[in-house]
């Protein structure tokens, strides 16, 4: 039975008004996984290449050269902006919210699975709305949640503002629904708004074998059930201090932050700031940016970024042959994915360094079960990942040496140049690689017994509908066959030598450790990442329109030394991201 069914209560029902209907308000108020992210349970992909607009858009195509530190390398769309102003919540903002308002140890299970668009699942959330089964989802899940969180007053006095002892206090219970409201909104509540909530506290608690403390569960089991907390509602006003262009809230920058930042719900210092209209002006930004980059949180957030950016979805995905490879278990898997999390967070947070020197570099992040299958010497018993050198010589050089991203292109049995090529294109490079034509013929069967997968695929390239598409993905791919479809080394394929020789935009290669230097000097990587934080933070894919701001974030990336959490400072103060939509 649903919830307005079990209370029978018609104020309740205006409350939860919104939620049924999915109106949205737009006021603005009185003020004018553990460890990692994780892989998004049940996500679907769109495909598409984020950076230059993808198959999803239609825009978009091969990455030609252009001035180096300039947006014109990523051949942007000359598309409109795709932006609604309101952005459902990802599977990642969902779960870091709830447990910011409701405490880390908040029970939780899936909710409706994101759309990834180019990869992204902030994109796809600014283009779907719920379902109604999705409704009864968020409903189940946040009901079990609030009895959680507030299932008596020592719980419910790390959650709330003020735990009311009986219904009368109407302070109090004002007091509480104000302080979450505001954090769940990411905006103060209307005094309209208010009145609704307290209603329904004060009637449930009311209620026969009620009491004020169950009220006010009801009440914040309805406000995180409201479209203003499931979606970020961010619509802009004008401002006439610049010439009528609509320029987010300080409200909206801090919802805009918080979901940058930390992938979640904003605190009370960001939202007081936001009250005084302290987000209005860059400078204002940079010091909530600062202060946020350096919490904790954000590393979640960067996490997220990493597991989007790199293709966990794919990885997720990814299922081997157990009789060809045992070694290939769950908790591998698990071990692989947070090895590729922990070089990037450490290259942002603690080394605070060059981006594109993971390209190259030899040292990676280890437990015991992944260092067993990287052949690491390896002495920690605790069972923690601790940071190793990779012993000198080693073939396993810089991010593409990541069994997560080498496992997670791959075929159950057969490794992919293709898929770990097209990969490269498409996330690392902004490159367009185009759907398959119709009536492409398979691998080709008739490959010579014993063939390696460098001469099928040479062999299947033969065909005049397949060359183009690979000639531009196999060169690449071609650099990775030193590892077999799980990332474990190997110097054969079908007994026979491995050949790991290719080109990546004219420049040679003969081993991984090459290809990692080849994209390192390439003109695109920078940019690429540039453009990806951009669009993930953003939610929409970047178009030509957006190229000034790009150049912008583009040239004080090179400048700065490639420093990713520079680069979270800049774009958040930057006016793509402070507008709604780029001067023109």
């Amino acid at each position: 039975m649903r919830l307005l069914d079990r209370v029978g209560n018609l104020v309740l029902l205006c409350a939860l008004t919104g939620a049924c209907t999915g109106q949205v308000s737009t006021s603005e108020g009185n003020g004018s996984s553990p460890g990692g992210a994780g892989i998004p349970s049940g996500a679907t992909s769109t495909g598409g290449s984020p950076g230059t607009g993808g198959a999803s858009s239609g825009g978009g195509g091969v990455m030609t050269p252009g001035p180096q530190g300039t947006a014109s390398i990523l051949n942007l769309p000359a598309a409109p902006l795709s932006t609604t102003g309101l952005h459902r919540l990802t599977a990642w903002e969902f779960t870091n919210s709830l447990q910011d308002l409701l405490g880390h140890d908040v029970p939780l299970a899936p909710v409706e699975a994101d759309t990834l668009v180019g990869g992204f699942a902030t994109v796809g959330a600014s283009s779907v709305s719920i379902s109604p089964a999705g409704v009864g989802q968020y409903e189940t899940v946040l009901g079990n949640a609030t009895a959680f969180a507030l299932k008596d007053a020592t719980q419910a006095a790390s959650v709330l503002a003020c735990v009311p002892k009986v219904t009368t206090d109407t302070a109090c219970m004002t007091q509480a629904i104000n302080a979450f409201g505001r954090r769940a909104f990411r905006r103060p509540l209307t005094s309209a708004e208010t009145a609704s909530f307290l209603t329904v506290a004060t009637n449930i608690g009311n209620q026969s074998g009620s009491t004020a403390l169950n009220g006010v569960r009801y009440a914040l089991w309805g406000m995180l059930q409201s479209p203003d907390f499931l979606y970020r509602v961010e619509l802009g006003a004008p401002s006439a201090a610049d010439g009528g262009r609509l320029k987010y809230t300080s409200f909206e920058m801090a919802s805009r932050l918080a979901a940058t930042m930390w992938a979640s719900v904003p605190d009370d210092v960001v939202l007081d700031a936001a009250a005084k209209d302290a987000l209005s002006a860059p400078a204002g930004v940079v010091a909530q940016a600062q202060r946020m980059l350096a919490d904790p949180r954000s590393h979640r957030s960067l996490s997220a970024f990493v597991d989007q950016l790199f293709d966990a979805f794919s990885f997720s995905q990814a299922d081997k042959d157990m009789t060809m490879y045992p070694a290939y278990t769950p908790t591998l898997r698990t071990a692989m994915l947070q090895e590729l999390e922990l070089r990037i967070d450490d290259m942002v947070f603690t080394q605070k360094g060059d981006y594109l020197s993971l390209f190259e570099s030899t040292s990676t992040f280890v437990n015991q079960e992944l260092a067993t299958f990287y052949g690491v010497p390896f002495t920690a018993t605790d069972g923690a990942f601790h940071r190793v050198d990779l012993p000198t010589g080693t073939p396993r050089v810089g991010l593409l040496g990541s069994a997560a991203i080498l496992a997670g292109h791959g075929h159950e049995q057969l490794t992919s140049p293709t898929h770990r090529g097209k990969f490269v294109d498409e996330m690392l490079l902004c490159r367009t690689i185009p759907p398959p034509p119709p009536g492409v013929p398979p691998l080709p069967a008739m490959a010579p017994p014993g063939s390696t997968v460098r001469q099928i695929l040479t062999t299947h390239r033969t065909q005049a509908q397949c060359a183009a598409c690979h000639a531009l993905m196999d060169p690449i791919g071609f650099g990775m066959e030193n590892f077999d479809t799980t990332g474990q080394y190997r110097t054969v394929d079908n007994g026979q030598p491995i050949d790991a020789s290719g080109t990546l935009d004219g420049m040679a290669f003969t081993t991984l450790a090459q290809l990692g230097t080849a994209l390192r000097k390439n003109a695109a990587v920078g940019p690429c990442v540039v453009s990806k934080i951009y669009e993930n933070a953003l939610g929409r894919l970047p178009v030509a329109l957006d190229g000034p701001a790009l150049d912008q974030l583009i040239t004080k990336f090179a400048a700065g030394g490639n420093r990713i959490d520079q680069l979270f400072v800049d774009l958040v103060s930057n006016d793509g991201f402070r507008f709604v939509a780029p001067k023109q």
